[in-house]
C-alpha cells in the first residue's frame, strides 16, 4: 500500500503515517513511480499496528507495591526526606537571591535623583501629580495650545514655566 492507502486503512492521516515510520513502528520500501519514488507500507506490519492502536492500555493509577495496606499505613513518613529534598535547597536559593538583591541596592545608580520641585521639565505623570488635573484634560491643552509642551524621546514634557503659566490661566 502506498503511505494514502496506509494512512486510509489505519484511519490516520499520511503525517501520523510518517511519524510511525520515524518512530520505527512501520518500515517503508520504496519503488520506482513515473517521477519520484513512491514509499509502500506491508500490509502485515499495518494489520499488527492497527491491532495495536484498536487496544486500549490502560495505566494504573496507583503503583503496586510488595506491601500490605497495613505495612503501608504504619509506615512512619519523615520529615527528614522533605527537609532534605526540597526545604534545604529551596532555602539555599532564597538566601543566594536574597543576597544578590542586597548587592545590587548597593550599587552606585548613575542617574543623579532629583526632587520633582527643583526639575525644570515635567512628564505628564508628574503635571498630573502637581496639578491633580487628568491626563486626559492635560492632552487637550496640549493639543489646543493652551499648554506648551514638546515630545522628548518619546514622551511629552512640560516646562516648568509654561504650567505656571496654564495653571494662571484657568
Amino acid at each position: 500500500m502506498n503511505k494514502q492507502e496506509a494512512a486510509d486503512y489505519l484511519g490516520v492521516s499520511t503525517r501520523a503515517i510518517e511519524r510511525y515510520t520515524q518512530k520505527g513502528k512501520l518500515s517503508v520500501k520504496y519503488e520506482g513511480g513515473k517521477t519520484r519514488p513512491v514509499a509502500v507500507y506491508d500490509s502485515e506490519e499495518l494489520d499488527k499496528l492497527k491491532e495495536e492502536l484498536n487496544t486500549t492500555t490502560y495505566k494504573p493509577a496507583i503503583e503496586a507495591t510488595d506491601q500490605t495496606p497495613t505495612e503501608l499505613a504504619t509506615t512512619p513518613v519523615g520529615l527528614s526526606g522533605l527537609v532534605e529534598k526540597f526545604i534545604l535547597p529551596l532555602s539555599n536559593q532564597l538566601q543566594q537571591l536574597t543576597e544578590a538583591i542586597s548587592y545590587l541596592k548597593a550599587l552606585p545608580t548613575n542617574q543623579p535623583t532629583v526632587g520633582i520641585e527643583n526639575k525644570l521639565l515635567l512628564t505628564l505623570k508628574e503635571v498630573q501629580a502637581l496639578t491633580g488635573l487628568s491626563r486626559e484634560t492635560l492632552r487637550e491643552a496640549i493639543a489646543s495650545g493652551q499648554l506648551k509642551a514638546a515630545i522628548v524621546g518619546k514622551a511629552w514634557r512640560v516646562k516648568r514655566k509654561d504650567l505656571e503659566e496654564y495653571i494662571e490661566n484657568l
